[in-house]
């Protein structure tokens, strides 16, 4: 599951609205972190399916079949589920978490609570910068800062869209209902704030800087063509589990 959540961070970053055609895209990144070796990530968009390979694996988010499938490489193994299913999986986990908080002294939960950012709800600010060209791609730059503090920059282009309108609805509606957010436990995370969703909606993101771990994302290639129906389904020879079983816990 923490890996599913690492590589749904790259979904939002890379979904788009602008208009233009819609066939397949690929867009190949790389992430750079200080003291780490780079992190290349490929995502591939074809009409209401998406795909991510990273080294970790693969997340498929399937908005035709209303599916969600994970990979784990060094077991040759993926579970999957569907929108309904995953909730529940979500809700369970949130379950546990604040039974574990129910559990704390009132000291140490007040300091995991803040370490976790339950409770009050910061102050997300967004204001362009400038603008730049990246793959030749005109972008919009934008600054966010967290309660006055920059935290992130981000370069943006409205001229791709990797699904036609239809498609893009039927999997954001996928993505919302597989992913709910728990608002009684209300844990924070700017990624999935309406203001930054709102920017990252508004196209392509071609470059990110989160000053936050000094991590750089940036787009090395993006290219449209057909992709083959394969690309958004488990590899060849993988064995279907269940997702307590994927991860390296369990190895």
């Amino acid at each position: 599951m923490r890996k599913l959540h690492l590589q749904l961070l790259a979904l939002f970053l890379t979904m788009a609205l602008a208009p233009s055609a819609w066939g397949g895209w690929i867009l190949i990144s790389e992430t750079v972190k200080p003291g780490m070796s780079p992190i290349k990530i490929t995502n591939y968009y074809q009409e209401g399916r998406f795909a991510s390979v990273t080294p970790y694996g693969v997340t498929i988010i399937d908005a035709e079949k209303g599916l969600i499938i994970q990979t784990d490489p060094w077991k040759r193994t993926y579970a999957q589920a569907t929108a309904q299913e995953m909730a529940q999986k979500i809700k369970e986990s949130h379950q546990k978490v604040k039974a574990w908080l129910a559990s704390l002294t009132p000291k140490n939960r007040a300091h995991v609570e803040k370490m976790m950012g339950i409770g009050k709800k910061p102050k997300v600010t967004v204001k362009k910068v400038g603008e730049e060209t990246l793959l030749g791609q005109p972008c919009q730059t934008f600054e966010i800062d967290l309660n006055g503090e920059k935290v992130m920059k981000l370069w943006i282009t409205r001229n791709i869209r990797p699904f036609s309108p239809h498609a893009e609805k039927r999997f954001r509606k996928l993505v919302e209902e597989a992913f709910p957010e728990d608002k009684e436990l209300g844990i924070f995370k700017l990624e999935s704030s309406p203001e930054f969703r709102n920017l990252t909606h508004q196209g392509l993101v071609l470059k990110l800087v989160d000053y936050r771990n000094n991590t750089i994302t940036r787009a090395l290639t993006l290219k449209e063509e057909k992709i083959p129906p394969s690309r958004f389904e488990p590899p060849r020879g993988y064995k279907k589990v269940p997702w307590n079983k994927l991860g390296p816990t369990n190895k």
